[in-house]
């Protein structure tokens, strides 16, 4: 599945990560808002990268039309190998990478990454009840890859997976969107270890295949995720993909559950309860409209 980036020309993370992607990556700079990346070297490359810009808010930010991308692959040089041609024409993403900002009131340094999308009302951007495509293996990848690299390049920053929040949710939800995030002051945002970790981590999940697990519905617990975020850091075969806070079960339901196994790639295997971060009545009516539907659903 092919991937591409998406940052915010006013966003400070965003551009701390590209400036790691374009100095400890080797991708080109072709305009403000447009780089790319070369996979064998040559200017226009048939297995090559790219990242979509915009001065909006990130959180404003929709995949670009294919009007948009072949406007801006035109303006680069001939196609240099084989199939190049065709590849220029195509213009289809089958997910989306968001280098963001994280924010947070305590400001605690963090890397964070998540599925944007509202269960139900739109706070932050986007329509309400509307979720976005959950890329669940490519979340535990990209997860896995951040806690790998702040490791390797000795930040001392806890990762966390998010539960699904705010904007955008373009065309009714129906691109694969991940952010991944550098928290969560601007002390963090312009940190260059932190912006070379998401970088690294972005760019590896870019080339490498998702891994091969089974898939769940994620619910219960607070904003990060406490029982889902070991469980995609961990390296037991499965992951979640879109997950439901506690502060958000009441907006749970028959219609919300039927987005959120449609808008999966893969397929659903059934429902992870954090059971403790659940109230009693919140449980008995999320199981209720959980077995109604017949979907298989176990405690952690």
């Amino acid at each position: 599945m092919k991937g591409a980036v998406l940052f915010s020309t006013s966003n400070t993370a965003s551009l701390n990560i590209m400036r790691h992607l374009e100095s400890d990556w080797k991708w080109k700079k072709k305009s403000g808002e447009y780089y790319s990346f070369s996979a064998c070297g040559k200017e226009s490359c048939c297995t090559g990268l790219e990242a979509f810009g915009s001065p909006a808010s990130i959180i404003e930010i929709l995949p670009p039309s294919a009007e948009q991308v072949a406007a801006l692959r035109a303006a680069r040089s001939p196609p240099a190998c084989a199939h190049a041609k065709l590849a220029a024409e195509r213009t289809i993403f089958d997910y989306f990478l968001y280098a963001s900002t994280h924010k947070s009131e305590v400001g605690t340094p963090a890397l964070t990454a998540h599925v944007p999308g509202n269960w139900g009302a739109a706070d932050f951007g986007g329509s309400e009840r509307t979720l976005n495509m959950a890329y669940a293996s490519k979340l535990k990848q990209i997860l896995q890859l951040l806690d790998e690299g702040a490791k390797k390049h000795k930040l001392d920053w806890p990762i966390n997976m998010e539960v699904d929040h705010h904007g955008p949710t373009p065309n009714n939800g129906k691109h694969a969107l991940i952010f991944v995030e550098i928290g969560s002051g601007q002390e963090q945002w312009e940190n260059e270890i932190a912006g070379k970790v998401v970088a690294e981590a972005m760019m590896k999940a870019l080339v490498r295949p998702a891994p091969q697990v089974k898939v769940y519905l994620g619910i219960g617990g607070g904003h990060y995720a406490p029982k889902f975020t070991p469980l995609m850091l961990g390296s037991e075969g499965r992951a979640v993909g879109h997950v439901l806070a506690k502060y958000r079960a009441a907006d749970f339901d028959e219609q919300m559950l039927k987005q959120a196994v449609e808008k999966t790639i893969e397929p659903i295997e059934g429902a992870l309860i954090d059971w403790k971060g659940l109230g009693k009545e919140e449980r008995e009516q999320i199981i209720s409209v959980l077995e109604k539907k017949g979907l298989k659903w176990e405690r952690i």
